[in-house]
């Protein structure tokens, strides 16, 4: 009997380091970035992909982390961007400020982030976008990035799409017993993908989804939203940016979906906010929308722009609850062009 426990473990623990080992292996010719790369290529390894500044995060000034499915590259500012060079009097330049979902989690490369789309395809405007997202920032860290580290490039337009995931998140930051789980939480290295691949897609396994507790009251978290957009609006104007757009912020599910579609879609957004149902994740996803419009309607030259009749919800548009995939990527630079053409161009 033992040495059938025994065994049971040993084969266990095998197929373990198989599917790390194999994970692993398509991290590396995927994306460039896997324990392969701390352990053959030193150098790299010393070599973060993201650095810390107080309250933001920047990605590495001038590095390239290339693999089979995604290429990145940072310019002198720490940006998945182009590098920036003196502006001219004939262009219209653009910074695009955001986390994830504007940086391009899951874009190809620097050319196919709707940033970059957005300079491609305007036919009309003399655009230069800089693309300023980076993943894990929050409209704080935004601000930060945008007032300390961003000043001085004679922007003419400022766009936000803060994305929301990371300011959302913070309604489960004091409450980790919100929900009832029926299958205990892993505590692991962020390293070992396996066990990484494993909490997000048991999610519905993990969780009793009718025990989820009411909402927090949102006034506290919705009022430092605003006191924060009005902040970046503040800092806007003192740099005598002509236009501010504040974008609708986007998810692949919506209330109009079948219930069990939206709750597939939204597997990823509720693995970082576990506190949350997925009627309540959009609840609160519009409640900040809807402070984003609020706040643009107090000041002149800030337009908020509705995009959810623009970029479907559901799997084409997006590869996870927020993120874009290549089709939304180009959905979503096409609707801002149309923005850009229709208020830009009337202005005197």
């Amino acid at each position: 009997m033992q040495r059938s426990i025994i065994k049971v473990f040993i084969f266990a623990f095998i197929i373990f380091i198989s599917l790390e080992l194999l994970l692993q292996i398509r991290a590396e010719l995927k994306f460039g970035n896997s324990i392969f790369s701390r352990l053959l290529k030193p150098a790299q390894a010393q070599t973060q992909l993201f650095t810390q500044r107080k309250g933001y995060k920047l990605l590495e000034p001038n590095i390239s982390v290339d693999g089979a499915s995604i290429s990145i590259k940072s310019n002198s500012l720490g940006l998945r961007s182009e590098p920036i060079k003196a502006k001219s009097n004939e262009s219209i330049r653009v910074i695009v400020l955001g986390a994830s979902s504007a940086y391009g989690a899951y874009a190809a490369n620097n050319s196919v982030t709707f940033p970059a789309l957005l300079q491609q395809e305007a036919q009309q405007l003399p655009l230069e976008v800089i693309n300023a997202g980076i993943p894990g920032n929050d409209l704080n860290g935004q601000y930060l990035l945008y007032s300390e580290h961003l000043a001085g490039l004679s922007e003419d337009v400022l766009m936000l799409y803060s994305g929301l995931s990371n300011d959302v998140s913070q309604l489960c930051r004091k409450s980790v017993t919100a929900k009832s789980y029926a299958l205990p939480q892993i505590k692991a290295p962020k390293w070992l993908l396996s066990v990484d691949l494993l909490l997000k897609n048991t999610i519905n396994l993990r969780y009793v989804p009718y025990k989820v507790s009411a909402l927090p009251d949102l006034t506290p978290y919705l009022e430092n939203y605003a006191d924060g957009l009005r902040k970046l609006i503040k800092q806007a104007k003192a740099r005598q940016v002509k236009q501010i757009y504040f974008l609708e912020n986007l998810s692949s599910f919506r209330p109009e979906q079948p219930v069990q579609l939206q709750r597939q879609l939204a597997e990823t957004a509720l693995y970082y906010t576990p506190c949350l149902s997925v009627q309540q994740f959009s609840y609160v996803f519009e409640q900040y929308n809807q402070t984003l419009q609020q706040v643009a309607d107090e000041f002149n030259h800030v337009q908020y722009v509705t995009l959810s009749d623009k970029v479907a919800g559901g799997r084409d548009n997006f590869t996870d609850s927020v993120h874009f995939s290549a089709k939304g990527e180009q959905v979503m630079a096409q609707a801002l062009i149309a923005t850009l053409n229709d208020t830009l161009q009337v202005q005197p």
